[in-house]
């Protein structure tokens, strides 16, 4: 049976910068590997919410969904339209309504197709909600940082008082922004705080970490947290090589494992993400001092992830206990970024396409 394929992301350029890489990566590589007579239509997210979708001959669509560019920076990650902060709750709750819009209109169009999706809207969603996410890790048995309900600062301090350190995250955030982290007598964050308010930046990358000193802004700020729905999740301790701290990237296509690498910054420093400057270690350099076996772990528990979670592509961050012997999940994306190592839509495209004939 012969398979059409339908992408649906944006390729708009602005000044000279992509603003979705990865869709227009994947659209080149098909390009460049489709046959002439192949069936493979490509849209925006705009022609889907406005019921502007191609007729499709054949009767199996495979459907790709890059992540909404457009729509989430005028619609979601807006400051001006009420009180939210980077990643709080009214992020996932319009998130989920736009996936839920455009997934009904699909539904309708090709009411008579047999639709697959390469990753289902409905994981994207989950994955997109941390806390719902580490919910259904522990579901499956997946090993995750444990988090706390937090109500009250109260709740916080009896955490403290146990020894307990916090990351306190966004709940729908990415790219390391938004993060907080709590100890005895410190709290530091990459938010702005002003006059008692919480500030996201106006930008992606760089969010810088500050500490916030004086007892009365650490209750507002907590407080604002606790607000709006951010997580408070224990913060794990991981391996330090050459002054370095370390977690992976792992990149799963089609259940197998195309690519990964270690993400480190300074010991001192709280987050990897390269976008907040962390930086990517080469195999060669990491393989010295972290022993096959373990690798073998990391590849096992993301290649887990992704199978439960029902994404045929997807990156997964894993963490080991400084001593090594505990291995954790951190976060799954069904919209990973990647980096100049690999050529993960290159690899996607050849998978989907095989998969087509």
């Amino acid at each position: 049976m012969k398979k059409a394929l339908l992408v649906i992301g944006e390729r708009k350029v602005i000044k000279g910068r992509s603003v979705d890489p990865s869709c227009n990566a994947f659209i080149r590589h098909l390009n460049g590997r489709a046959d002439q007579d192949a069936e493979i239509k490509i849209v925006k997210y705009k022609d889907v919410l406005a019921n502007n979708l191609p007729k499709i001959k054949n009767s199996h669509l495979i459907i790709v969904l890059f992540f909404p560019f457009q729509h989430w920076n005028k619609n979601i990650e807006v400051y001006n339209k009420d009180s939210r902060v980077y990643g709080d709750k009214t992020f996932g709750r319009d998130f989920e309504r736009f996936f839920q819009t455009a997934e009904s209109i699909i539904v309708r169009k090709y009411h008579d197709k047999k639709i697959e999706y390469v990753n289902p809207p409905k994981a994207s969603v989950l994955d997109r909600d941390k806390e719902a996410c580490k919910s259904f890790f522990r579901k499956h048995s997946l090993p995750t940082p444990k988090s706390y309900n937090v109500k009250s600062l109260k709740d916080i301090q009896r955490l403290l008082g146990r020894g307990i350190s916090l990351y306190i995250k966004p709940r729908f955030g990415s790219m390391g922004k938004g993060i907080s982290y709590l100890s005895n007598g410190l709290l530091t964050t990459n938010f702005l705080f002003q006059k008692g308010k919480v500030i996201s930046h106006p930008y992606d990358y760089n969010w810088r970490f500050h500490e916030i000193t004086k007892q009365a802004d650490k209750n507002k700020f907590l407080k604002t947290m606790i607000l709006k729905g951010f997580i408070f999740e224990e913060a794990i301790d991981p391996p330090i090589n050459k002054g370095r701290r370390s977690d992976f990237r792992v990149y799963c296509v089609y259940g197998k494992i195309p690519y990964y690498y270690v993400r480190s910054t300074p010991a001192v420093s709280l987050i990897t993400n390269w976008s907040q400057g962390g930086k990517i270690e080469q195999k060669r350099k990491f393989s010295q001092y972290i022993p096959e076996t373990k690798l073998k772990k990391v590849k096992s528990l993301a290649q887990k992830v992704a199978k439960d979670l029902e994404l045929n592509y997807a990156g997964v961050d894993v963490i080991f206990s400084k001593d090594y012997k505990k291995i954790y999940v951190l976060e799954a994306h069904s919209f990973p970024g990647y980096e100049k190592g690999f050529d993960l839509m290159n690899d996607l495209a050849r998978k989907i396409l095989k998969s087509k004939k």
